[in-house]
């Protein structure tokens, strides 16, 4: 309190005891003090719950009750007016018995002047003042970590539903491009065998020498090439392989299909063997995979790349690594658009559908290695 408590409870069983106190209360210069006095427990009961005094007095004795109780039930119920108790001596043990009551001082009966008295009112006033707002503001602090906390699950719920949904697109997607790599080698695949054989069958009815047969010939390579395109298409799509026979053979395809057309010396170190991971799994690393070395294709300036898949723990791990230019230094602002050149937004986004994580290590000159990670 910035000024001095006007209206006060003594709660003692001894008038005498109340009139003592009464004039030293009066002694106290430059203040007009009112005192009030009830010498019970029922009474202080009722006084504490009007709650229309500015301090409390409360004696240590309460004839066959406990001064401390009273002290301690007024706190229960919300009371933060200050409260000093009175007592016959003082020592350690009843300071601190006060203290825990929730007392906001003490003072030894018949120890005290006039400015002891209100050196105590002043100190119980500040330390009640200060009490009441802690607990202000660690009310408001619970009320902030509950709405945080709310935030929070509200936050996760959305999450895993954003989660659920991209899983369910990955899954869509994934079969969808096996349906589509199916439809093309089955169906158009097997077209294009078809037109082959026609003009076969056309070239062997001409003469060796006419022009329908030199035509055929010339359909025959085109409908070559439309075969082999067909084919690499179908693999880009959905690799067969990765169906049939498992992430190892499909990354083996995969390096088949880049070293012709390009400078890079593979070098696989596999560590599965005939063991299957789960379809989600296996589909997600190898586009980590996939994307890994087209980027190192197009960006890297290569001459080796290494690819390494093995088991650590209960962890897979996967390791794409090359010995080229590296990813320069980029200040905070061009650091996102790096991050989508590379593709390491998509492969994030994939292996986080299978817990796993993905980070990415570069030295100038030294190259940059892929890691990813997914827990089995």
């Amino acid at each position: 309190m910035s000024r001095l408590a006007t209206r006060i409870l003594l709660v003692d069983d001894a008038q005498i005891e109340c009139l003592a106190f009464e004039r030293q209360l009066h002694k106290i210069p430059f203040h007009r003090l009112q005192l009030d006095w009830v010498s019970t427990y029922a009474d202080a009961l009722v006084a504490f719950d009007r709650d229309q005094h500015d301090l409390y007095f409360v004696d240590f004795r309460l004839g066959p009750d406990n001064g401390l109780d009273l002290v301690r039930r007024a706190r229960v119920n919300g009371m933060t007016k200050p409260i000093i108790v009175l007592t016959g001596h003082g020592s350690a043990a009843v300071d601190k018995a006060a203290t825990d009551a929730g007392a906001n001082d003490y003072l030894v009966k018949g120890e005290f002047d006039a400015v002891l008295l209100e050196r105590s009112i002043r100190y119980a006033s500040r330390n009640a003042d200060a009490l009441a707002e802690v607990g202000r503001r660690l009310v408001e602090s619970r009320a902030t970590a509950r709405e945080l906390m709310e935030q929070t699950k509200r936050r996760a719920a959305a999450e895993a539903d954003v989660l659920q949904v991209l899983r369910q697109t990955m899954t869509d997607q994934e079969a969808e491009r096996q349906r589509i790599a199916r439809e093309m080698h089955d169906n158009l695949g097997q077209s294009v065998t078809l037109v082959q054989l026609g003009l076969d069958s056309i070239a062997r009815s001409a003469s060796a020498q006419s022009d329908i047969a030199s035509k055929a010939a010339s359909l025959k390579r085109i409908t070559h090439d439309m075969s082999r395109s067909l084919h690499r298409i179908a693999w880009e799509v959905r690799p067969t392989a990765l169906d049939a026979l498992g992430l190892e053979d499909a990354i083996g395809q995969l390096v088949a299909e880049w070293e012709p057309h390009c400078s890079l010396c593979f070098d696989l170190h596999f560590g599965l063997g005939d063991r299957r991971l789960p379809p989600d799994v296996e589909s997600a690393l190898y586009r980590v995979i996939q994307e890994g070395i087209t980027n190192v294709v197009r960006h890297a300036k290569a001459t080796r790349v290494g690819v390494i898949l093995e088991m650590r723990g209960n962890e897979l791990i996967c390791i794409v690594e090359d010995d080229g230019c590296g990813v320069p230094e980029v200040e905070s602002g061009v650091a996102e658009k790096t991050s989508r050149r590379l593709g390491l937004l998509g492969m994030r986004e994939r292996l986080a559908l299978v817990n796993g994580t993905v980070e990415l290590e570069s030295h100038p000159e030294k190259g940059t290695a892929v890691f990813a990670r997914v827990p089995l």
